[in-house]
C-alpha cells in the first residue's frame, strides 16, 4: 500500500477500536453462513440499526468504486459522497489500492488512519472492510464500518 496508514489483513475482533465494529463483523460472519462472503441482499438494515450511521457501501464498477450508500455519521465527518467515484478524489487513490486487495483476495481487512486528507487532523478513523458477492465468487461491493475517534 502506498500510504503510511495501518492495514491489517490478519486481525481479530480484539484489534477493533469500537464494539460496534465487533457487532458488524460478527453479523456479516453470521449471515454469510457457509459461503466465503455475504451478499448485499443478505443484509437486513433492521438488524444493524445502531451501526448504520457508520457504514459505507461501495459498488465495484470496472477499475473503480462508487459510493452507493453512506451512513449519516460518515457523511458528517467525511462529507456527503454518495454517487462519487473514488478515482475522482485524492484520498480515493489509496482506498482503491486497499479495496483492490479485498476484491482480489476475497477477504476482509482492518484499517486505521488519520483523517488529515479530509482536513480532520484531530481525528483518526478505523474501519473493518469486507467484500460482498452476489454469487460467492465475484466481489461486486465493498462494505465497511467506520469508527471515528
Amino acid at each position: 500500500m502506498s500510504d503510511s496508514s495501518s492495514f491489517v489483513s490478519d486481525f481479530s475482533t480484539g484489534d477493533f477500536t469500537s464494539p460496534l465494529q465487533v457487532e458488524f463483523y460478527n453479523y456479516l460472519q453470521k449471515i454469510k453462513g457457509e459461503r466465503s462472503m455475504a451478499s448485499r441482499s443478505d443484509i437486513n438494515p433492521a438488524d444493524i440499526v445502531k451501526i448504520l450511521p457508520m457504514i459505507i457501501i461501495f459498488d465495484k464498477v470496472d477499475n473503480d468504486y462508487v459510493v452507493r450508500l453512506m451512513g449519516t455519521r460518515c457523511a458528517d465527518i467525511l462529507g456527503e459522497l454518495t454517487g462519487v467515484k473514488l478515482n475522482s478524489t485524492a484520498p480515493g487513490q489509496e482506498a482503491i489500492e486497499r479495496f483492490d486487495w479485498c476484491v482480489n483476495n476475497k477477504k476482509p481487512y482492518y484499517h486505521i488512519k488519520p483523517l488529515d486528507k479530509f482536513n480532520k487532523k484531530h481525528l483518526n478513523s478505523s474501519a473493518i472492510v469486507m467484500p460482498l458477492s452476489d454469487n460467492d465468487n465475484d466481489v461486486n461491493k465493498i462494505i465497511l464500518a467506520h469508527h471515528f475517534y
